[in-house]
């Protein structure tokens, strides 16, 4: 099937870089920009990056935390408003989500439920993680792969750093996560089939955590950059050009104490949920 050129939408994008000051368009004008301007299947497409701010909604809407509502996401409120509440989710005649959040709905409202915020919030990440591997898009299936690679990585070196067992908190069970699970090399034994394990590594070294943060995003914005070099006017350039407006807009609001006091928060809540086994605790030793 040959892909379709946007020569005039890609032309006019304004070039942007990752610590740029100020955006001539946010992400969520740039999805309106979109809908006039792609396929709908296309559109289709870009919409896949704005589902994480889906996913941010629903559980603060279902775990009733008291966060902001953010606009980047394709759902409108009023329908998180009907899940949200049991009753009128189960008596909703015609709720239209994707099929991996209708079953993380259903797991939630089950017997069995999904247990904590972190534990749920992984569900729904896996679910995501899986529904792209399956998209018509080689570009957004290496992009997801790259992504999940690099999420296990780091969540694997915070948990040794900070004695959590990660193990549990790991996205896929294919044979990369389950070396990632069992080795103890600085590596993790995955150098040949992930050839950028060590400039991860690298990234994590670093002490701050907002410049960690600063360093992850480059990183991607680099990895962007060369998957889309010969993409000249296709969809996959687009699709890159979204996330670089998420990495902007991010790192516009990033401040290094907030962020720092948000990491800390989010690890002793995490520390408190995961329980650490003995094989952890005696290959690791004790925090010092």
């Amino acid at each position: 099937m040959m892909k379709r050129n946007y020569y005039c939408l890609i032309a006019g994008l304004p070039d942007i870089v990752a610590d740029e000051k100020k955006l001539i368009f946010s992400s969520v004008e740039f999805r309106e920009m979109l809908q006039e301007g792609l396929s709908n299947a296309d559109f289709e497409l870009a919409k896949l990056y704005y589902l994480p701010f889906d996913h941010q909604n629903l559980l603060n809407f279902l775990y009733k935390k008291n966060i902001e509502w953010n606009v980047r996401g394709n759902y409108n409120k009023e329908l998180y408003e009907v899940i949200g509440d049991r009753k009128s989710y189960e008596n909703a005649e015609d709720i239209k989500l994707l099929p991996y959040l209708q079953n993380f709905i259903k797991q939630f409202y089950s017997e069995e439920g999904v247990g904590s915020f972190y534990k749920a919030e992984l569900i729904i990440t896996s679910g995501y993680y899986d529904y792209l591997s399956k998209i018509p898009n080689e570009f957004i299936k290496m992009v997801a792969e790259h992504d999940k690679m690099v999420s296990n990585v780091m969540s694997t070196l915070g948990g040794r750093k900070h004695e959590i067992d990660y193990e549990n908190n790991l996205i896929g069970d294919d044979e990369i996560v389950s070396s990632i699970k069992k080795s103890r090399l600085r590596d993790f034994g995955i150098s040949e089939e992930f050839h950028e394990i060590e400039t991860l590594v690298q990234i994590y070294e670093t002490e701050n955590f907002i410049d960690r943060e600063y360093k992850l995003d480059l990183y991607k914005w680099q990895y962007l950059d060369e998957i889309t070099f010969f993409n000249y006017f296709t969809i996959e350039k687009i699709l890159a050009y979204i996330q670089k407006l998420f990495i902007v807009e991010r790192l516009q609001h990033l401040d290094k104490e907030k962020g720092q006091k948000m990491f800390n928060k989010i690890l002793e809540e995490l520390k408190s949920e995961f329980q650490l086994s003995d094989e952890f605790t005696i290959t690791y030793g004790k925090k010092k």
